[in-house]
């Protein structure tokens, strides 16, 4: 039954994208005239930095002056991200949607997304983006091996975070001290855990993300899952039972719930809030978090350190989060927007999409510590170590993700919470398999 939901709610959608001359193979630019104001509108949900979501339009309206459109502006507006999908979904049907948007491309692509309406990147965009950005960044955008969108930043990566007054305070050197292993990682997150005399952790060794479910837990936690030997789902994505739910899996799983019990004192509430007030000494985050730090915490000092590695040693979870500036189908500029992805492939707009916000680039070209903005960042080193890594698993192929991550998301607060991990990870397997089977 849920299966043929879905099947008429894609139905529906399609009709009325057939209906309102939607697909991008039926729709034609309108005449760009160099007289007429052309307006293209940008919707994102990374509200949290609305300096980054500016610089998106900025760039496109660079870019299209460079390109000889000087009619050309962009409009960048914040959807808010708790139910975001949703306020997709209704301006889309409506014909009311934005020309850009940030997104899954399983969840949007027009050849077999989940609501079809993102148009794949021409030959042209597509090219000049694969051969753009970094090896560890490739596969973000792509989705039934056509590219739909491009990273939104080079910020998936999970990079450590730690105080290093915190480590001073317990006789460690933030020069020499820098965990790079697992096991060296536990170790350095006993000894920051600070209790009082009843033993009760007035700050945290490494405080997790566990609040909110979904793919905001799912993310930072699959990190460790994934370098500690777990896995979700098989390569051809047929089955979770034996992966998510494998030896290793659980083994992985186990080491973080330890991890949580000795070091973190959950009633802090999120990471980043507990970092930035001193009650947490390390963290992981992306890059982005930084330049936040530094602007809204001055008076913790930081390291940003590559993120260590465990039984696998790769750049952890490019895959899993795989958010990316796609194109609406339905918009009426159809060829300018193609026209403007090729050129946002350039190395320079890597700048221009991300300065204004100090997040990180995603170009080969832009990746190197001789790069005037890159090179200067906190993050530099610490991105670097990592971007030649293998990338992690990937799984955001299938748009059946969406719903898995936050599947998955749930049980991992299960888990913190103090949850038999055995019984969890079996469970998930199960809901998981019955997700991939309908």
């Amino acid at each position: 039954m849920q299966k043929a939901i879905r099947k008429l709610s894609v139905l529906f959608l399609l009709s009325v994208f057939v209906i309102s001359g939607a697909f991008a193979g039926g729709n034609t630019d309108k005449e760009v005239s160099a007289d007429e104001p052309i307006e293209l509108v940008y919707w994102s949900h990374y509200g949290q930095s609305p300096a980054f979501v500016e610089a998106f339009a900025d760039s496109v309206e660079l870019a299209a002056k460079n390109l000889g459109y000087d009619n050309v502006t962009c409009r960048a507006e914040i959807v808010e991200m708790s139910g975001y999908e949703t306020k997709y979904i209704t301006a889309f049907t409506s014909g009311t949607g934005p020309d850009f948007f940030v997104g899954h491309p399983s969840d949007w692509a027009l050849d077999g997304g989940k609501n079809p309406i993102a148009m794949a990147f021409d030959d042209k965009a597509a090219t000049a983006w694969n051969e753009s950005l970094a090896p560890v960044f490739i596969a973000q955008g792509i989705f039934n091996d056509q590219r739909y969108g491009f990273p939104v930043a080079g910020d998936n990566l999970q990079l450590l975070y730690i105080n290093t007054d915190a480590m001073i305070e317990a006789g460690l050197d933030p020069e020499t001290d820098i965990p790079s292993t697992m096991d060296e990682f536990m170790e350095v997150a006993k000894a920051l855990t600070k209790r009082d005399a009843d033993g009760n952790i007035i700050r945290s060794g490494f405080q997790p993300r566990y609040l909110g479910g979904g793919e905001g837990v799912s993310g930072k936690v699959m990190a460790w899952f994934h370098n500690n030997g777990g896995k979700v789902i098989a390569d051809d994505f047929s089955t979770s039972q034996g992966y998510v739910n494998s030896a290793d899996s659980k083994e992985a799983m186990k080491w973080f719930q330890t991890l949580v019990q000795e070091t973190a004192n959950l009633e802090f509430g999120a990471p980043e809030t507990a970092f930035q007030s001193g009650q947490a000494a390390i963290i992981n985050r992306e890059a982005w978090f930084a330049d936040d730090t530094i602007q809204k915490a001055p008076n913790i000092n930081f390291v940003c350190a590559p993120f260590p590695a465990g039984k696998i040693d790769m750049a952890p979870d490019t895959g899993t989060s795989n958010w990316s500036n796609m194109v609406n189908s339905q918009t009426k500029y159809p060829e300018l927007c193609q026209e403007i992805l090729a050129e946002l492939a350039k190395p320079e707009y890597d700048i221009t999409l991300h300065a204004p916000a100090a997040y990180a680039p995603a170009c080969t070209a832009t990746l190197t510590l001789d790069n005037e903005y890159f090179g200067k960042q906190p993050y530099a080193e610490a991105m670097m170590a990592m971007i030649n890594k293998p990338a992690g698993p990937v799984y955001d192929m299938i748009p059946e993700w969406t719903q898995i991550v936050a599947m998955f998301g749930d049980t991992v607060s299960a888990i913190i919470g103090g949850a038999d991990v055995d019984t969890e990870l079996d469970a998930l397997a199960v809901r998981i398999d019955n997700v991939l089977n309908q």
